[in-house]
């Protein structure tokens, strides 16, 4: 579509972003108001030095190109005293909307005067839209390369016009609060007025209070929706076919055959396992997270549960990120028990026939989803390792109304972590590990580079492995040294014969083949991208160095951290940043050295990145929480306020 046509039917552009009904719009609230009610007279300039003021001023001259100041442009104004001045404005002389004002006639601009030698310029101009002169106006978002914000407002400002478009908006309101009546709703999100006043106030403001009232009604309703919704998906009705008739007396004959013995007492691997069969076995569909951080054996808190659920004839699929931790995962099963049916669905088993009358456990990457729906397969029984490597969609592309959902992570998603505190989301803890473990971890800039690479060179000679992740894995330039592949030579010069590279370009056979010699020991330096981020296990792994660390989230670093000492001791984990980063960057980087507690550290990252889209159906996992209105953002914080009233209450 055209920008002429986007400008002629901004309704119409608004189906890019989803939108395709008129009161839809009314619900993308400005991102801030701007107040252009007060208008400055020239005689009132020199008492507003270095303010931003409103002018009325006359057009004295066309645009003209400024001879040496590229993509900037004079035009010659009067005010109202007569006095002229020459603006300076920046932007393409070809599009300015000052080539639409003829000489002559008035506009408003908004800028800031300065004196100097006894004469006030007029600095940063700006001109007010002609219909917002002497009002106040609210700005929107658009959508970056997809919808222009001239286009939203645009769009909003025709809906608002219509009062029948006004009423279709707050009963949409009303709708999404499952039907409550507008009274309640403004009780529940304890705001005053009507909600008619407040889409008049968003969108039409007559004065700034107007306005920032209804900005604080609107965060305030959008804050109550969010619990309302979180609520709403809590509730899981009675279903006989979700059941899967666990018992504690089956998991614990399974626990009683394994080679080795799972943690036991409070937080244990045995607790976990018998909450598991628990929830399994109650005709509502499981709906957990087990929390379980990395090094505590998560994996074989759900591979009993699977097991039992198999054995009473249940469909079980383990989903996890990759061809690697599948291979491993499967391992396992078989290991511990090879009397159960296992099947692995990932690249590498491509061809492979699944002997679908065997019910075996499912363990595979996102390749199930494809092979599940050619073969109409649904499983009883989904465990999800890793949440944050799997979008929501995905996940319900598997699900049924009766299927059990299990979500094992180290580091909850920020909106799995407000579903267990404001939706009613299972979880099952599990921190107890078998052996001691002391993992150091630092936040090293290039002035500690030589320091860091000596304790590798220290960790090496002691007998153990070291990994450095990159984050690309070939360089931009032959001397980038900042990829895999240029890292990987360079350490083979250094240490011929020591050094394995590993990443996700690498064929299937080849990652396989290059993680057995890692695990098996016989190469003491590991070279990789972030494949290495999950779940694989390299017993002797001492020291892990990340290089520019901000390019990662808090939980992939963690991830990154378990990596080491998996069977206990003591380890190094270093956060490098090359160059320098803003100071949120390093503040969220910083995490990692307050706790080495995953669900403790998704928590603080919740406090920074947000909680994300709450809903049932919310595709956002991460971020600030975009709820009732578009451009409403909520953070945690904005939850403390209303928590403390109720808790009051």
């Amino acid at each position: 579509m055209s920008k002429d046509t986007e400008q002629i039917t901004p309704l119409a552009a608004m189906r890019k972003v989803g939108i395709t009904h008129a009161f839809e719009t009314l619900l993308w609230a400005p991102r801030k108001h701007v107040d252009y009610t007060c208008l400055c007279q020239a005689c009132e300039l020199p008492d507003m030095i270095d303010q931003r003021v409103m002018l009325e001023l006359t057009i004295g001259s066309e645009p003209i190109k400024h001879p040496t100041k590229k993509g900037a442009f004079h035009v010659w104004v009067v005010d109202g005293a007569g006095a002229e001045h020459r603006l300076t404005v920046f932007g393409d002389v070809r599009y300015t909307p000052w080539k639409q004002i003829p000489v002559g006639d008035c506009a408003f601009v908004v800028c800031k005067p300065s004196l100097y030698n006894e004469r006030i310029y007029l600095n940063g101009p700006e001109l007010v839209p002609a219909e917002w002169a002497h009002r106040v106006m609210p700005v929107y978002a658009g959508k970056a390369g997809v919808l222009a914000a001239a286009v939203v407002a645009k769009a909003v400002g025709e809906s608002i016009k219509d009062n029948a478009v006004v009423a279709e908006t707050c009963f949409a309101i009303r709708e999404a609060f499952s039907g409550m009546e507008e009274a309640d709703i403004l009780q529940l999100a304890g705001i005053k007025g009507n909600l008619a006043l407040l889409l008049y106030g968003l969108h039409n403001p007559r004065s700034m209070q107007m306005a920032e009232w209804a900005m604080k009604s609107a965060r305030k309703l959008a804050v109550a929706y969010v619990k309302h919704s979180a609520e709403q998906a809590s509730h899981r009705p009675l279903r006989m076919l979700t059941m899967i008739r666990t018992s504690e007396e089956d998991v614990r004959a399974l626990m009683a055959r394994l080679p080795f013995s799972p943690t036991t007492g409070e937080r244990s691997q045995e607790q976990a396992i018998v909450a598991i069969a628990r929830l399994l076995a109650e005709p509502y569909a499981m709906d957990a997270i087990l929390s379980a951080d990395v090094g505590v054996g998560k994996t074989l808190c759900y591979m009993v549960p699977s097991v039992a659920a198999q054995a009473k004839g249940a469909r079980v699929c383990i989903l996890v990120p990759n061809t690697i931790l599948a291979e491993q995962i499967a391992g396992e099963f078989r290991h511990c028990f090879p009397e159960c049916p296992v099947a692995l669905v990932t690249d590498a088993t491509k061809g492979v026939a699944i002997d679908w009358g065997e019910n075996p456990i499912i363990v595979a990457t996102t390749r199930i989803f494809s092979v599940a729906k050619r073969a109409k397969w649904h499983p009883n029984l989904l465990v999800i390792d890793e949440q944050q490597k799997m979008s929501v969609e995905q996940r319900e592309a598997l699900c049924t109304e009766d299927t059990n959902v299990l979500e094992a992570s180290a580091t909850p998603l920020p909106q799995t972590l407000a579903l267990l505190q404001y939706g009613g989301k299972d979880r099952i803890e599990v921190d107890k590990r078998h052996a001691q473990q002391t993992i150091h971890s630092y936040v090293v800039d290039q002035s500690h580079r030589q320091r860091m690479f000596a304790k590798l060179k220290e960790t090496v000679e002691a007998g153990y492995q070291v990994a450095v992740i990159y984050p690309r894995v070939e360089g931009k330039s032959e001397d980038d040294v900042k990829s895999v592949i240029t890292a990987g030579e360079r350490f083979e010069r250094l240490c011929p014969g020591q050094v394995i590279v590993l990443h996700g370009k690498l064929s299937t056979e080849a990652k396989l083949e290059a993680m057995q010699l890692a695990r098996e020991g016989q190469k003491k330096i590991v070279v990789a991208s972030s494949i290495i981020e999950i779940g694989i296990t390299i017993e002797n792994l001492r020291m892990l160095i990340v290089v520019e660390a901000d390019r990662y989230g808090v939980s992939t670093l963690h991830q990154f951290r378990g990596r080491l000492a998996r069977k206990g001791g003591e380890a190094w984990f270093f956060a490098y940043l090359p160059r320098e980063v803003e100071e949120e960057t390093l503040a969220r980087v910083e995490l990692l050295t307050r706790t080495t507690n995953g669900f403790e550290l998704a928590e603080l990252d919740m406090q920074q990145r947000g909680f994300g889209d709450l809903g049932r159906d919310g595709t956002a996992t991460s971020g600030k929480a975009r709820t009732l209105f578009r451009s409403i953002e909520l953070m945690p914080e904005d939850f403390e306020p209303a928590d403390a009233a109720r808790a009051a209450a």
